[in-house]
Formats: structure tokens, C-alpha cells, sequence
């Protein structure tokens, strides 16, 4: 693997963690490997407003044509969407994220058709792929559903505004979450069982949200959306039954029984996968309390997923001993931390890390990494003229390199003393 060939160069990049540029001379360029294709320019997204008008808003959607070109220029899709602001933190950085409704239904560069789909911006990452890296790891670990995403240079009202990471928003729809679609006539003893699609979400960025009075997690019904009008009523008393009826299962005296527990309520292995997701990567928000969605089948258990939200992951947050490589993060959520507590679930947990150990699914990740090193390695110098932060420290960054060869580095660096920290818990 190339990552020891260029281990050595990683001392040459100097980490600090903010302040102004130091005096020191800018960082030997790592030689990228030649028998790798970089693009030498990725596709561009234009779009375009009507009158120009500026998106100010994540709740108000703004008209807009969009034309979708190739690396060679030639167009691969046009038409006509709305666009409004995206994310929470995110949005209130220089490089605005996005969520584009389009007017029709649009399969982008081979990802399914659909009209939902988001711009991420990636500002505080300067990896740029922080998320893309995290969902392949979702997919290695055989996860449902992961977002698909593909790497565009955006044009904005002409202007260029950088990489983008154009991204499956997360939905219920075939391609996707790909569970029952509720109706408010399902109300039948079998159909009021699903689907849902849940948030956990402190923030409570939707319509109808409750806190429990047991865990204190706040759960965000994403899906059906109109769950607060009284027309939901029956479905909306389903699910905030059946989740208390899984709190009860999870804190209960017979909490590891496999028919009365937890396991009665949750659908285990997507509870696995997930948090060996989260706690490799180290996700600051993981941990139950923002960007959890989970999902209930019709007649099924509760499942977890899909993932979301990593650019603060892999060591790029300098708060909550989320930047350290060493510590247990995602189990002390409250689910976690109880599901921990039986000895079945702890040997579960760790046959999946040893299966990953066998199969090499950890090598295939840093492999994937260094892919998309060499892909972006053209792209980003674009980017970072637009935004020229490699030197600067951008919230909530643990260290600042002054170049993108640095960043990815210090990215690589930090999850491969994650994985030799988890590896040595597993060993004992």
C-alpha cells in the first residue's frame, strides 16, 4: 500500500492547531503517483437563479435552471430546480451548502433518478472528503443504504464557487431508504407499522419532534413529514409508542433477553454497523445526538441508518476529546452505552471488527482515501484559490498544514492510530 511510501513524508508537514501562518517554508509536495488518473477538471453543476437573486435562506427555495456539463465540456443534464440553504453550523460558513428540488426527476453521473439532492460545501474539511471517505466505509460494512455522491465544480450565477459534493439527499424512495412510503389511510394493524424515517436531532429540524423522558434523545420524524396534522393522529401515537416501547426494552430489568429486549425492538446488525462506523471515524455528532436517522420497516424493527454528517469526523474537531485517537466515543450514548452492558452485543460488536481485520476492509479504506487523493489533487488547487484557508484555522479544525497534500495526511495519520487504538481493545 502506498500509504507506507509516503508515511515518512508526513513529518515534513508541520501541524498547529491556529494562529497565523508560521515562518517556516511551505511543505515538501508529496509526488502523486503517476499510474493514478487525477481529473483535470471535474464535471461543472451551473446554476443559475432567476434575476440572479442570491440564496439567503435555508427555508424560503429560489427558482433556478441548472445545466450539469462533463470534463469535456459536453452536457450531460439541464433543467429546472429550486434551491434554498442547507445544514446548521455549515451554513453559517463563507462556502454555503445546498439542497436542490428539482422540477423532475434527474439521474446524475449514473446515481439513481430523483429531484432531492444537496450540495455539501466541505469548507472546514479541507480534505474535501471527509464524508465521501465515511460513506464508503458505510458500504464496506454493508449498511442499507449509503448516500451516493459525486465530486462537481459549482457555478454559481456564473461565479465559481468551488468542489462541491453532490449528494442523494436522504429519503424514503427505492433507490434509497427503500421502505413503505406511509399514506395517512394506513392505519390498518399491519400498514401503521411503517415506514417511518426518523432523525435524532437536538436541534429538532422538523415539523414534529418529541424528547424522551427516558434516554433525554430527541427523536424528529422526518418522514412522514405532516405527522403534527390531526389527520396522522393514529400514526403519529404508533410511533412515539414504539419508540418509548424500545426504551422500555433497552433500560428494562430483562433488557438482553433476545425476544423482550432491546432485540425484540432494534434491528442488531444495522446497530453494529453503525457504531463501528461512528467510532472509527470518532463522529463529534454521533453519538445520538444529531444527524441519526434511523428507519422502521413495515413490520419490521427499528434499523439505524442512514449515516450522515461526517466532515468534523476523522480528527477534524478540536472539542470533546473527539480530536483524540484514543477513548470509546459512540457508546456512551445512551443506547449504546446500555447495549454494552450485555456480554452478547460486546461479542458481537467485536466478530465484526475481527471479520473487518480478516477481510481487509480497513485496507480497502485507506486505499479509497489515497484514490481520492489522487483524483482531487487538480481539482482542490481551483478550490482553495477561491477559498485560500490552508493556512487558516476554520472552526472547529484540530490542526491547520498549509496545503492539501498536509491535510489528507494528517486525515490518514489520525484514523490509522484510530484503527491500531481500536484494534488493541479488541485484542485484549
Amino acid at each position: 500500500m502506498r500509504w507506507v511510501q509516503i508515511a515518512a513524508l508526513s513529518a515534513s508537514f508541520a501541524l498547529w492547531a491556529c494562529g497565523g501562518a508560521p515562518d517556516a517554508p511551505a511543505p515538501e509536495v508529496v509526488t502523486p503517483d503517476p499510474t493514478r488518473a487525477a481529473a483535470a477538471q471535474l464535471p461543472t453543476l451551473s446554476i443559475n437563479t432567476t434575476n440572479g437573486v442570491a440564496v439567503t435562506s435555508k427555508d424560503v427555495y429560489i427558482p433556478a435552471t441548472f445545466r450539469l456539463t462533463g470534463t469535456s465540456d459536453a452536457p450531460l443534464n439541464e433543467g429546472t430546480l429550486e434551491i434554498k440553504g442547507h445544514g446548521n453550523s455549515t451554513w453559517k460558513l463563507p462556502k454555503k451548502p445546498y439542497r436542490l428540488n428539482l422540477t423532475t426527476n434527474t439521474a446524475f453521473m449514473a446515481m439513481p433518478a430523483d429531484k432531492h439532492w444537496v450540495l455539501l460545501a466541505n469548507y472546514s474539511d479541507k480534505t474535501l472528503m471527509r464524508n465521501d471517505v465515511t460513506f464508503e466505509l458505510s458500504r464496506l460494512l454493508g449498511m442499507a443504504y449509503t448516500p451516493r455522491s459525486r465530486f462537481v465544480d459549482l457555478l454559481f450565477n456564473g461565479a465559481y464557487q468551488g468542489v462541491y459534493q453532490l449528494t442523494e439527499q436522504i429519503r424514503i424512495a427505492p433507490d434509497r431508504v427503500n421502505i413503505p412510503e406511509m399514506k395517512v389511510t394506513d392505519t390498518s394493524a399491519t400498514a401503521i407499522t411503517g415506514g417511518y424515517l426518523i432523525e435524532v436531532d437536538e436541534r429538532r429540524g422538523q415539523d414534529f419532534c418529541f424528547t424522551s423522558t427516558v434516554s433525554g434523545m430527541v427523536f424528529c420524524v422526518v418522514n412522514p413529514e405532516t405527522l403534527r396534522d390531526p389527520a396522522w393522529a393514529r400514526q403519529r401515537q404508533y410511533i412515539c409508542d414504539y419508540i418509548r416501547q424500545t426504551e422500555a426494552a433497552i433500560f428494562g430489568k430483562r433488557f438482553a433477553n433476545r425476544q423482550t429486549g432491546y432485540a425484540g425492538f432494534i434491528d442488531v446488525e444495522s446497530a453494529i454497523n453503525y457504531y463501528l462506523v461512528n467510532e472509527i471515524v470518532k463522529n463529534v455528532d454521533g453519538n445520538l445526538r444529531l444527524s441519526a436517522y434511523l428507519y422502521k420497516k413495515r413490520d419490521g424493527k427499528l434499523g439505524f441508518g442512514p449515516v450522515w454528517d461526517f466532515d468534523l469526523a476523522i480528527g477534524n474537531v478540536d472539542y470533546r476529546y473527539a480530536d483524540k485517537t484514543d477513548g470509546w466515543y459512540i457508546r456512551t450514548a445512551p443506547w449504546f452505552a446500555r447495549m454494552f452492558e450485555d456480554p452478547a452485543f460486546q461479542s458481537r460488536v467485536k466478530a465484526r471488527w475481527n471479520q473487518m481485520t480478516t477481510d481487509k476492509t480497513l485496507d480497502v479504506l485507506f486505499e479509497h482515501i489515497l484514490t481520492r487523493w489522487d483524483y482531487l489533487r487538480r481539482a482542490q488547487v481551483k478550490n482553495f484559490q477561491r477559498w485560500p484557508i490552508l493556512w487558516t484555522w476554520v472552526w472547529p479544525n484540530r490542526v491547520v498544514t498549509g496545503s492539501y497534500d498536509g491535510e489528507v495526511l494528517a486525515m490518514r495519520d489520525w484514523l490509522t492510530d484510530r484503527v491500531r487504538w481500536i484494534d488493541a481493545q479488541y485484542a485484549r
